[in-house]
């Protein structure tokens, strides 16, 4: 029968010391002492009453064949305390209430704060946390169920997922105040071919605008790129090129203090859906906090209830701007 002093610090180090090669270097990958590493190998390898390695090789570890054969099972075995850890965290957390949301950070700083305002007066003993990232981080954090639900638009999200989607936002041409075409009501992108292009560039994002120019049947030439929405703004309000769009923050004046306007595009392009995703529920996950299901029908309902606004942005044209100076 294995003894009880085994636990899973032993077996983590037990995979570092199998994966590195030698003491020296697993400790260094753990931030650990060796004689800590070599007190925890040999009281595994007494508990298991077996050889994990061939220590008779200088100072190369060499699994013998019972440490192969366990390294896979070992594995198997941490990947599942960390799925059971996911899972008594979720619970806890439904237990509690709290509702995990994740957003897109292009999409955070015009839709969340009246969002979490309006659910909270709505909900006000309803807890919510909140993280933003890119497409590719949200979808990851929703895999590693560390949010229950992201208000994003519906970029790449295949099966697993659910989406919710409330408003249609088509992309906008993001000019400089006084650009030559600010006051159009309309703008193709053949008609800025000879502008410097300015590319919002994250994970996946990139990937939609490059569909847009290839729809267009123009090339996309990114004279700059920036990782930042409101960089981006204040770039193109500086005249160093447009960019495209889709959601429209309030007001035309940027963080650098220029202004900018947003003209809808003339061509035939995709369009973006905004709404709430989550992990599509399967007989293997963890049941679904109904905390969260609130949260989801309350933030669709909402966004659909705002989606003029948010398309327009109540402001940032050019005959707004114009108003504004005067």
């Amino acid at each position: 029968m294995i003894s009880t002093v085994i636990n899973l610090r032993h077996l983590h180090y037990f995979l570092a010391m199998s994966d590195a090669g030698s003491m020296s270097d697993a400790a260094v990958r753990l931030g650990v002492s060796q004689p800590t590493l070599s007190t925890a190998l040999r009281d595994l390898e007494t508990s298991l009453g077996v050889v994990l390695f061939d220590r008779s090789r200088g100072r190369s570890l060499i699994l013998t064949n019972v440490g192969s054969a366990l390294v896979p099972e070992t594995r198997a075995m941490l990947q599942h305390a960390d799925e059971f850890e996911q899972h008594a965290g979720h619970l806890t957390s439904s237990r509690a209430g709290t509702v995990r949301v994740g957003a897109l950070v292009t999409v955070a700083p015009i839709v969340l704060p009246p969002l979490l305002r309006a659910y909270g007066d709505a909900h006000p003993s309803a807890p919510v946390t909140l993280i933003t990232g890119d497409q590719a981080e949200l979808l990851r954090a929703m895999e590693a169920r560390d949010i229950d639900v992201a208000l994003t638009y519906d970029l790449q999200l295949d099966n697993a997922f659910d989406f919710r989607a409330a408003v249609d936002v088509p992309p906008l041409a993001l000019l400089p105040a006084d650009h030559r075409l600010a006051h159009r009501r309309r703008v193709s992108l053949r008609a800025l071919a000879d502008d410097p292009f300015v590319l919002l560039d994250l994970p996946l994002s990139r990937d939609y605008f490059t569909a847009v120019f290839l729809s267009a049947d123009q090339p996309m030439r990114p004279a700059m790129r920036a990782t930042d929405a409101f960089l981006l703004r204040s770039l193109v309000a500086a005249g160093f090129g447009y960019s495209i769009v889709n959601l429209v923050p309030r007001g035309s004046v940027t963080a650098g203090g220029g202004e900018v306007c947003h003209v809808p595009l003339a061509d035939d392009v995709p369009g973006l859906r905004l709404g709430v995703a989550r992990l599509r529920a399967s007989p293997a996950s963890p049941p679904r906090s109904t905390d969260a299901d609130r949260f989801v029908d309350f933030a669709t309902a909402w966004l659909k209830d705002r989606h003029r606004a948010l398309r327009s942005g109540r402001s940032g044209n050019a005959r707004s701007a114009a108003a504004a100076r005067r």
